[in-house]
């Protein structure tokens, strides 16, 4: 199987929100994911983007690192820094719900902002990644 793996830092707004989109799309092509498949990591990256940008304090950068191991794809999705503008924290249980409906094992990690790292993975069939 192919080692994959992505890191892509944006700066933090919902503008460019659709770059970190197609980018784990491209990742999830690379592990040879079906097209519903790559349709769901698109939302989960807008899902977990959204959750970032609504903590107390908006970040400065939104941070992807995706990376195929063991036969899973995993995507780890952190807020870095403390932008100038003010946000609106997303209900940790809500969001949850949400993610976990799309990816199969969802982890959230929190600070006195909000949700500050998201951590998910789902299986990807060996012999269909990409070289």
């Amino acid at each position: 199987m192919a080692q994959h793996e992505m890191h892509l830092a944006i700066p933090a707004a919902a503008s460019n929100v659709l770059i970190m989109r197609m980018a784990v799309s491209g990742m999830g092509m690379l592990c040879g994911l079906e097209v519903d498949l790559i349709g769901d990591l698109r939302a989960v990256t807008g899902e977990c983007c959204d959750c970032l940008l609504g903590r107390a304090r908006v970040p400065e950068t939104l941070v992807a690192d995706a990376a195929l191991r063991d036969g899973r794809l995993v995507l780890t999705f952190t807020a870095q820094g403390v932008g100038e503008g003010e946000g609106q924290p997303v209900d940790r249980d809500i969001a949850y719900g949400i993610l976990s409906t799309l990816m199969p094992e969802v982890f959230l990690r929190e600070d006195e902002l909000g949700i500050v790292e998201i951590i998910c993975s789902m299986p990807v069939a060996g012999d269909e990644a990409h070289e």
